[in-house]
């Protein structure tokens, strides 16, 4: 596929992202703080506009494609939040039991492992590090993606981000939970080396989605309220497969988002299922983009010749 054809198609999803989001949210009634938008306008939107239109301007394509490829990450924000939170907003019974049965099934003891990384203070450490590069990694992936020659990658990259968000968004809708550190009640404070920080930040967002009335959902607040599947586990698996074609920064990133998959039952809210549930989400988001983006190995080998004849 040509970059021009990839471009379109990814500024495509990310319209299609919007039209059905919205219908969506507004058919539930969710109450939505649009002002909250403006932050994302006028501080990532349009400099990053302003951005690809000097790009275009210079001819600078492969500043153009990491720019419009970032844009779109960050548009995508919108519709994955307000697909999340109509998912948990539609208020069916929590499914925290079943997925520790799921758990006990998988020979899986949650307690045995925090207790296990909270007494290693280095590997706690390790796991949190690994946990927050959910986000850099986000960014930087389609950028080295272009760095490296490969720009149809970066833009499928970014659509299957926001494909497999929407999916998991979709199949939470019949699996709320409220994760492992409040059902199992171990407290914050009682850990020696794990931040647990996330492993409760997000629940007054998701009980105010299904229970709050006056609950007014506001793009500056919003939290990954998503349990089953583990939408952490899944972007590791998708930026291990985005970087595995760059031989310099493959097992790198294989390691770094081995250890960011594991991270989010340590540090935060998942169970055992969730990571695995992710990794089965992402696996069928990579298996579409391959195909719409025709990614086959002679695509791949071309793709620095197609950046610079762009």
């Amino acid at each position: 596929m040509t970059i021009a054809r990839a471009r379109i198609v990814l500024f495509a999803f990310v319209a299609l992202a919007y039209a059905v989001a919205f219908p969506i949210v507004w058919l539930q009634g969710m109450a939505i703080d649009y002002g909250s938008f403006g932050v994302l306008l006028k501080s990532i939107v349009l400099p990053a506009v302003a951005g690809i239109l000097y790009a275009v301007f210079r001819r600078m394509e492969p500043m153009r494609v990491a720019l419009e490829a970032i844009l779109c990450g960050f548009l995508l924000m919108i519709p994955i939040g307000l697909c999340s939170y109509a998912a948990i907003g539609v208020n069916l019974p929590v499914t925290d039991e079943a997925l520790i049965r799921m758990d006990n099934a998988l020979g899986f003891d949650w307690r045995a492992f925090i207790g296990f990384v909270d007494a290693r203070p280095v590997l706690a450490t390790v796991l949190e590090y690994a946990y927050q590069s959910f986000t850099p990694q986000l960014l930087l992936t389609p950028v080295l993606l272009v760095m490296f020659g490969k720009p149809v990658r970066a833009y499928a990259m970014v659509t299957a981000y926001g494909l497999l968000c929407l999916v998991s968004s979709l199949i939470s809708t019949w699996y709320p939970a409220l994760g492992t550190y409040v059902v199992y009640n171990v407290a914050a404070d009682s850990l020696t080396n794990i931040n647990a920080h996330f492993g409760f930040a997000f629940v007054e967002q998701f009980n105010g989605v299904r229970g709050d009335p006056d609950f007014v959902f506001v793009l500056t607040e919003m939290m990954g309220i998503l349990t089953f599947p583990s939408v952490h586990a899944a972007v590791a698996a998708l930026c291990a497969w985005a970087l595995w074609d760059v031989r310099a920064l493959r097992y790198p990133f294989l390691v770094l988002n081995i250890l960011m998959a594991i991270s989010a039952v340590s540090h935060a809210n998942h169970y055992l299922v969730d990571v695995i549930a992710g990794i089965g989400v992402a696996a069928a988001a990579i298996a579409v983009v391959t195909a719409v983006f025709k990614l086959s190995p002679v695509q791949r080998a071309g793709e620095a010749a197609a950046a610079t004849a762009a």
